[in-house]
């Protein structure tokens, strides 16, 4: 019996590892947390439901992962399901008659085998996206697919069987069912996943035609300059000529107002860059009162443009619509690179006073709308991306202001 309860717990190892990404703690802790289990596992099979129990072991055992807790309800009855069901086929295929009584050596590795298939066919067939913390909005309802299991599955373990068929049938089909729905909760993750990419794509696509409008439009000032050069420097050689020195620096202000373009707020030579932080300085132009930017980084930065439109997209997106909720309406952004080290810094204005849920941030004033997100949309992604490069995020919140640093370890494209 102790050595079932041991197998079946690195199945339920395996099992959670479907649903959540491995936690980066010490291998302690971890065993700790799993012989926690174990014992009280042990323990509740000598008292009354312990089906019911050892669901709220597991839902106990999934709080040591990062996730939802509708998708953390939906893993604990799913795995006491899928092997409530085991053990129920297993019955039902080997034994006769009604199913009270203890089971002999074949029968536990009957059930074992069961288990063990079924985990190995989530795993290798089942998973590819579903351990992405995303917003399947509905775990809670998809819950109470494995409950009804859990629940036909008592029934039929629990009173007598007289059609070892039908309850095998019944069984099986059970077993087919929720593996096709987690099946299906993975494809609409990915499919989640997927739109959120496209809208990233859309927005790097969009902030790539504003630079070219940009670019477009400072060729052309150029070329106006340049066609009408010859007529300013005559007319600057005669002031020169009358010692105008006032008309000289009035004249050559004017020819700067012409080629300035006031769509292009930076210029830093880093087109993925200029290209995202244009098109989001000009809508931080539009929603708040006070933007400061300064931003100096090089351009053979071994960044991708895609993982720059996450990062900067993302900080940029929540920082506007948090400071255009509050009175002051601020955003000081400062980008800069140094000695192989990138630091990006934005702070911003918020209303209210804030809690902190999860790896959002939410504001609690009257006036501000119910639950306003604050910080956290799209936090996990930017988290992600600063992580790939090595590097670490530091949030802040002081006198009404949230502020986010990034520090990456970024190369020159030169350096090797």
């Amino acid at each position: 019996m102790i050595g079932f309860q041991v197998a079946k717990l690195y199945l339920i190892y395996r099992y959670m590892h479907c649903f959540f990404e491995k936690k980066q703690t010490p291998r302690l802790r971890t065993l700790a947390a799993y012989g926690v289990y174990l014992a009280a596992a042990c323990f509740i099979d000598t008292l009354l439901f312990p089906y019911l129990l050892n669901i709220v072991l597991l839902y106990l055992l999934a709080q040591r992962y990062h996730g939802k807790q509708g998708k953390k309800l939906f893993a604990a009855f799913l795995i006491q399901g899928m092997n409530l069901l085991c053990e129920t086929l297993a019955v039902c295929l080997l034994y006769d008659g009604r199913v009270d009584g203890a089971y002999d050596t074949a029968m536990y590795y009957a059930i074992y085998l069961f288990m063990y298939l079924c985990e190995r066919i989530m795993e290798n067939f089942c998973i590819r996206h579903i351990k992405e913390d995303t917003a399947l909005r509905y775990w809670d309802l998809l819950v109470f697919l494995p409950i009804i299991s859990v629940i036909i599955a008592f029934v039929l373990i629990s009173f007598d069987m007289t059609d070892r068929e039908i309850g095998s049938v019944v069984s099986a089909g059970l077993i087919s069912l929720n593996l096709i729905v987690f099946y299906i909760c993975d494809e609409l993750v990915g499919a989640y996943i997927k739109l959120k990419e496209r809208a990233m794509v859309e927005q790097q696509l969009e902030s790539y035609s504003n630079q070219l409008n940009i670019v477009m439009k400072s060729e052309e000032c150029v070329r106006g300059l340049r066609h009408d050069l010859k007529n300013h420097l005559s007319e600057l050689l005669l002031m020169a000529e009358g010692n105008r020195t006032q008309d000289i620096a009035a004249y050559v202000r004017t020819m700067q107002r012409e080629l300035t373009n006031e769509k292009e707020y930076i210029s830093s030579g880093n087109a993925a860059v200029d290209s995202l932080m244009n098109l989001k300085l000009e809508q931080a132009k539009e929603a708040l009162s006070q933007v400061r930017c300064k931003i100096s980084v090089p351009h053979e930065l071994q960044i991708q443009a895609f993982d720059w439109n996450i990062i900067l997209g993302n900080l940029m997106d929540n920082a506007i619509h948090a400071a255009s909720q509050s009175e002051e309406k601020l955003l000081d952004i400062q980008i800069s690179y140094q000695r192989g080290m990138l630091l990006i810094q934005m702070k911003n204005s918020y209303c209210g006073t804030l809690i902190r849920a999860g790896e959002q941030y939410l504001s609690t004033k009257e006036n501000c709308a119910e639950g306003q997100q604050v910080h956290g949309l799209g936090m996990k992604n930017v988290k992600r991306i600063v992580q790939k490069y090595n590097g670490s995020i530091e949030v802040r919140d002081e006198g009404q202001l949230f502020d986010v640093r990034i520090l990456m370890y970024v190369p020159m494209e030169t350096e090797f």
